[in-house]
């Protein structure tokens, strides 16, 4: 079983996970969370043919009575599928609301990172369980955090975030940090 993260979006609980190169999100709770038909976005998301070859099967253990197969759609298709549903044929205005309050979270979140903001403010569907996080996006934070705090924080992230680590990585010799100055000072006034 693969590790489940749940997220909190505006007091919806949402499901994803990490299948190899790609996160999934269980799709009939963010349907079910909106208020809307589950077999009727199901039927939607099949006939698209980009969105279909991101859906999969995937055991889940959040379902009623125990581990339930889920499906499921690749994080980066899931914006693809929101912005399908037209919220003006939605006739129940609660159910629009949330719709279109989903959707509009999909924009900010799209915008922040094609504007290089990646801006994680809580509530969001780029929560911070780092769901919506590319592995470059996680790269880059892990550079800056070497830059600003040191290599020891910058490998504590690393780990964090759940990257491989091979037998190079531990036989290293740590580099010196910003906060290893006073021994260095010392070395270079005993010599």
């Amino acid at each position: 079983m693969t590790n489940i993260v749940t997220v909190d979006f505006r007091g919806d609980t949402l499901f994803g996970f990490q299948e190899g190169d790609h996160i999934f999100v269980a799709l009939r709770p963010i349907v079910e969370a909106m208020g809307m038909d589950w077999s009727g976005q199901l039927q939607r998301v099949k006939r698209d043919p980009i969105l279909s070859e991101g859906v999969g099967i995937m055991p889940t253990p959040f379902g009623r009575g125990g581990d339930q197969e889920a499906v499921c759609i690749k994080l980066d298709l899931l914006n693809g599928w929101l912005f399908t549903i037209d919220t003006n044929r939605i006739k129940d205005d609660s159910v629009r609301q949330k719709v279109l309050t989903y959707q509009r979270e999909c924009y900010r979140v799209l915008h922040d990172h094609f504007a290089g903001k990646a801006k994680h403010q809580g509530g969001g569907l780029a929560d911070d369980e780092d769901l919506a996080q590319s592995r470059g996006s996680k790269l880059s934070q892990i550079k800056e955090v070497r830059m600003i705090f040191g290599a020891e924080a910058a490998a504590q992230l690393y780990l964090q975030f759940g990257f491989e680590i091979v037998p190079a990585m531990i036989d290293r010799t740590r580099q010196p940090t910003l906060f290893d100055y006073d021994q260095i000072k010392s070395v270079g006034t005993n010599a």
